[in-house]
């Protein structure tokens, strides 16, 4: 997105502060016009924070949290323990956390004690999308699950359940408010500072494009904007609130040298959050970014990466300090966290502490992590026909039933189908039943109701291929291939005439498939 000196460009601002730049109208632009499109397509990444693994170290990190409050309290209240999911996106890390939960409360029993997770985005279609899904729809019926419409860039001081028809504004909880924030910050609107020699300069940025009189909500408008950079020299009481300020200072006096991003507006809606719940706040947050600020001033120019939207890294370190400053405390990895960075942070912690959260997250991020899943996984995934079947099902047992990561691992297991023992064949039934209860369907092409369908079949478990086929063709309508191998598995349990009708339904839209004997693969 660099202005070079060879470009022929039309300038649409000159000289502006990172955080008032076109480049966040145009980025707001785009996720209005595509909604749900952004991940359905995969044009913006999600799946490093939208798997199985993640969301269990994150839910036994907050119920940890959970457990430190209730435990402190003189007498269990019926109000609701509130866990606020900013930029909830796809909606697939709230389906697998909500999963997650119901189950572990079940295990501690603590099913008497009330939730209500809330999801929140800023774009209203993607709230329209998440309300209508049969996915979420028992746990709203639970009164487990909530929906909000919530911009971090522009949050007001209340904030409206639209299920519940609840309004909440500054002290209406009387619990603490646990926020979770996953590929959030780093697409929120930041100002950008150099520091040298003790002066503070901030960033200032001129956007120019090829295409004169561009349309910001034009599909990849985006990769058509480039930028060049220039410095001004500020005082380091830039902000209307001292805290901030005293953030700025504290840079300005340790560093020298490089540029820092500065989250002001998502400190400004922690604040705003905070006071729901009258300063009582627990956020969890994983995203790419800096926790040290060592690693802070390490570029000359902050680097924006363009996916479909774009993003910048997080400076968590910033966010530690605004709560250390407000008498709060942080939680952090013992270690490098390579390709994610999941951090804690806590305002008005319990009086007795928070021996259980820390624990949980001790487990949960030191040593074995998601992080470090993901990782072994990028390693793993090109070499799955190499692995053994026990080290196969072990992959995907670990994965915590991914479905992604089965459907992934389908080919190498089908290698093997010959070969496998009456266990091995229930021990794969059993986890792609597994995978698919964790599946949260948002129209990609990729058909794994199918893949996971044709495998029971070769299994030797028509029944429950029979039911994913039926998902398929739920899903991505009456496909020929889908309407014969589902007429294969009800010849399997001898309901002939059902076979039939199938059969002649497939044959009206793909005659050839009478010359067919046997299960149909279907690509894609």
């Amino acid at each position: 997105m660099t202005i070079g000196a060879e470009d022929s460009l039309t300038t649409l601002e000159t000289n502006k502060p990172l955080s008032e730049s076109v480049l966040w109208r145009a980025q707001r632009s785009y996720f209005e016009r595509v909604g749900i499109d952004a991940w359905r397509d995969a044009t913006v990444p999600h799946y490093v924070t939208c798997n199985p693994t993640l969301a269990h170290a994150m839910a036994q990190v907050v119920l940890g949290f959970l457990r430190d409050c209730h435990a402190g309290e003189a007498r269990a209240g019926s109000e609701p323990f509130h866990v606020l999911e900013l930029g909830a996106g796809s909606g697939r890390f709230a389906f697998l956390f909500l999963r997650v939960l119901a189950e572990l409360r079940e295990v501690m029993g603590w099913s008497h004690v009330p939730i209500r997770y809330v999801m929140s985005d800023f774009t209203e279609s993607n709230l329209r999308f998440w309300r209508a899904h049969p996915a979420l729809r028992p746990f709203v019926t639970a009164g487990l699950l909530d929906f909000a419409l919530v911009d971090v860039e522009r949050m007001d001081s209340t904030l409206e359940l639209l299920e519940s028809k609840t309004m909440l504004g500054a002290g209406s909880l009387g619990r603490p408010l646990t926020v979770i924030a996953n590929y959030v910050f780093d697409g929120v609107a930041q100002d950008a500072f150099f520091i040298e020699k003790g002066q503070l300069s901030e960033c200032l940025f001129t956007v120019a494009t090829e295409t004169p009189e561009l349309d910001l909500s034009a599909a990849n408008v985006l990769t058509r904007l480039r930028l060049a950079s220039s410095r001004r020299a500020v005082h380091p009481d830039y902000y209307p609130e001292p805290e901030l300020n005293g953030l700025l200072r504290g840079y300005t006096d340790r560093l020298d040298g490089g540029s820092v991003l500065f989250p002001a507006p998502a400190l400004r809606c922690l604040e705003k959050l905070s006071a729901l719940a009258s300063g009582s706040l627990f956020l969890l947050s994983a995203d790419k970014g800096h926790l040290d600020e060592a690693s802070l001033a390490l570029e000359v120019d902050p680097q924006v990466t363009v996916h479909g939207s774009f993003s910048l890294p997080v400076n968590y370190h910033a966010f530690q300090q605004w709560f250390l400053r407000k008498g709060g405390e942080h939680i952090c990895a013992d270690h490098r966290q390579s390709s994610l960075v999941v951090a804690a942070f806590i305002l008005g912690a319990p009086a007795r502490g928070m021996p259980e959260a820390r624990l949980a997250y001790h487990l949960a991020f030191n040593g074995p992590s998601p992080d470090g899943f993901f990782r072994l996984r990028q390693g793993l995934e090109a070499h799955y026909e190499m692995l053994e079947f026990e080290q196969l099902l072990a992959h995907v047992r670990l994965s915590r039933y991914d479905a992604r990561i089965l459907g992934d691992c389908l080919p190498a297991f089908s290698q093997k189908m010959t070969t496998l023992s009456a266990q091995e064949r229930v021990a794969l039934a059993q986890a792609i039943g597994r995978a698919w209860a964790n599946y949260f369907h948002i129209g990609e092409s990729r058909d794994l109701a199918f893949a996971f369908a044709a495998c029971l079949y070769q299994l030797g478990e028509p029944a429950s291929a029979l039911a994913l086929f039926e998902e398929s063709l739920a899903l991505y309508g009456e496909d020929p291939r889908t309407l014969w191998n589902l007429a294969m598995c009800l010849f399997a349990l001898g309901r002939s005439e059902d076979a039939a009708r199938s059969l002649v339904k497939a044959g009206e839209s793909f005659p050839l498939l009478h010359a067919h004997i046997g299960l149909l693969p279907k690509s894609g």
